[in-house]
């Protein structure tokens, strides 16, 4: 059962690390385009004070365009955060899902291997006496269930019967 329970994990588990590596590298990803973008505006403001002062009072285009680099570098960290945020929270529901279904086959798995050992066929299941420790034979729960069922269809086909012979 647990070997069965891993490759169904595995198998589960398989498209996860996908989307935890994009939910954990995007971040550095836009974070690297705000570097690069950073770096671009400090580029273009070092050409401007190259400029002479004729030039920049003419055109005016240094201070534009080293805000245009800081939007650019902006832009990139929303995209980062964008993708990662919706990735991170998708990996921790399917990873929650993930290990609520492994949680619930094992219960299941237990229950089952316990009915199993109870040989409700025999409608019996060993129970050694605490007084004396000789073994004695208990009831189990699935004969005691399958019994109170037989009893209820049992008085259910007497009253059906009780009603015919009344109508009769």
């Amino acid at each position: 059962m647990a070997g069965a329970t891993a490759l169904e994990r595995m198998k589960l588990e398989r498209r996860l690390v996908f989307l935890g590596t994009l939910g954990n590298n995007a971040p550095f990803i836009g974070l690297f385009g705000t570097v690069l973008g950073i770096i671009q505006a400090f580029q273009k403001l070092g050409e401007s004070s190259k400029a002479t002062a004729t030039a920049a009072a003419a055109g005016g285009g240094a201070p534009s365009e080293v805000m245009n680099a800081i939007a650019e570098a902006l832009v990139a960290t929303a995209i980062g955060l964008a993708v990662a945020i919706p990735a991170v929270a998708a990996f921790n529901y399917f990873q929650r899902l993930i290990k609520g279904t492994v949680n619930n086959t094992d219960a299941l798995s237990r229950v089952l291997l316990a009915h199993l050992k109870g040989d409700p066929v025999a409608g019996t299941v060993a129970q050694v006496d605490l007084e004396d420790g000789n073994p004695s034979e208990v009831p189990s729960l699935h004969r005691i269930a399958v019994e109170r069922r037989a009893e209820r269809a049992g008085d259910q086909v007497k009253r059906a019967e009780s009603v015919l012979d009344e109508g009769a």
